[in-house]
């Protein structure tokens, strides 16, 4: 193999893996499930979760967690209506890609307090954290 195909093929997997959201690097808005984990023991936070409900019938993060599904048509207007601007809100999917794209959404409208639960709640039972049911 020459060095110009070598360096396609890195350049190319690179970029499949940012366009996948499978870098495990943290992110400025990122916080750890850890994070998250303490901060619900001792704090009262906003939780958004933007999974569809199918994969929230199999349990949250936090059962009294906000709701707004990622992939339905009216997903702003679903979470602009539940979260506050001034308040930090930890938002988390199945495995922090679309809460990623969702506190750049919610940014862009002057959501300044969101932050990503990295790694989402795969991450959350990996880490053998209880869920509760909805």
């Amino acid at each position: 193999m020459n060095l110009r195909n070598a360096i396609f093929k890195v350049g190319f997997l690179s970029l499949l893996l940012s366009f996948f959201g499978c870098s495990n690097s943290p992110k400025e808005n990122d916080v750890t499930v850890t994070e998250l984990h303490e901060l619900l023991q001792n704090e009262d936070v906003i939780v958004l979760d933007v999974r569809t409900p199918k994969e929230i019938a199999d349990g949250k993060i936090k059962s009294t967690a906000l709701e707004a599904d990622f992939f339905e048509e009216n997903f702003i207007e679903q979470a602009t209506t539940k979260i506050p601007k001034d308040t930090d809100v930890y938002i988390y999917c199945r495995g922090g890609n679309r809460s990623a794209k969702a506190v750049i959404k919610l940014r862009e409208l002057g959501y300044t307090k969101t932050h990503n639960v990295a790694g989402g709640i795969k991450a959350w039972k990996a880490e053998g954290y209880e869920l509760e049911k909805p």
